[in-house]
């Protein structure tokens, strides 16, 4: 009688074991699915911005849209609409001296400490790749990355919905000045820049002219 208990209660064991692992998986899932949110007034002008915690990093869900009175920035093609969407193109400099109190431009390190709590364990293409579907619009992340396009030197609006530009605050030109994101067009990768993954590199020769994005990290 004893053995037949024995025989019953190890599979009711074993089942038991098997739903709390697939509960904790899903408490874990949905976690990541569900960020903490919440929203910022920039008091300049009174814009709400969406936000959202990603680890211990507060950032602006969407695209810096503030008008400063002086420094280099443009409209997407100079459409007006496109501001509430993409918010505006900054050069380096006037994005390093218009965020608002309590908010700065983020570093290369702080990208690198966001990638890794995304899942990214080293700063390597099959790893980032891994992550771009987090960042992009409608990712688990929250972040909802659009791809603003740029305005080049010679002064051309390009790669609206193809590409993505965020400026870094490192100063040196050896540092990585910009973090890049790619749409990989019909699935066919072309090279690291052309494939889905986030990347940074070195624009610090250009950081007088060139039009990125900015997202702000909260202090």
């Amino acid at each position: 009688m004893r053995k037949r208990s024995s025989i019953v209660t190890f599979p009711i064991l074993i089942l038991a074991l098997l739903l709390f692992i697939a509960c904790s998986n899903s408490k874990r899932i949905n976690n990541i699915s569900k960020p903490e949110t919440g929203s910022f007034t920039d008091p300049r002008d009174g814009k709400i911005y969406k936000t959202v915690k990603v680890g211990d990093l507060w950032i602006m869900a969407e695209n810096l849209a503030y008008k400063p009175d002086n420094g280099k920035f443009w409209v997407y093609e100079n459409d007006e609409n496109n501001i509430e969407i993409y918010g505006y193109l900054y050069n380096w400099e006037t994005a390093m001296n218009i965020t608002p109190d309590g908010w700065h431009l983020p570093s290369r390190k702080e990208w690198r400490a966001l990638q890794k709590t995304l899942g990214a364990k080293m700063s390597t293409f099959p790893y980032l790749e891994k992550i771009y579907p987090k960042l992009v619009d409608g990712g688990s992340s929250g972040l909802n990355m659009l791809f603003g396009g740029m305005r080049t030197c010679d002064g051309e609006f390009k790669y609206l919905g193809d590409k993505a530009r965020f400026w870094n605050s490192d100063n040196s030109g050896s540092e990585k000045a910009v973090y890049g994101l790619n749409r990989n067009k019909d699935g066919i990768p072309h090279g690291l820049r052309g494939s889905k993954a986030p990347y940074t590199f070195n624009n610090g020769y250009q950081k007088t002219c060139p039009g990125y994005s900015v997202r702000l990290f909260k202090d």
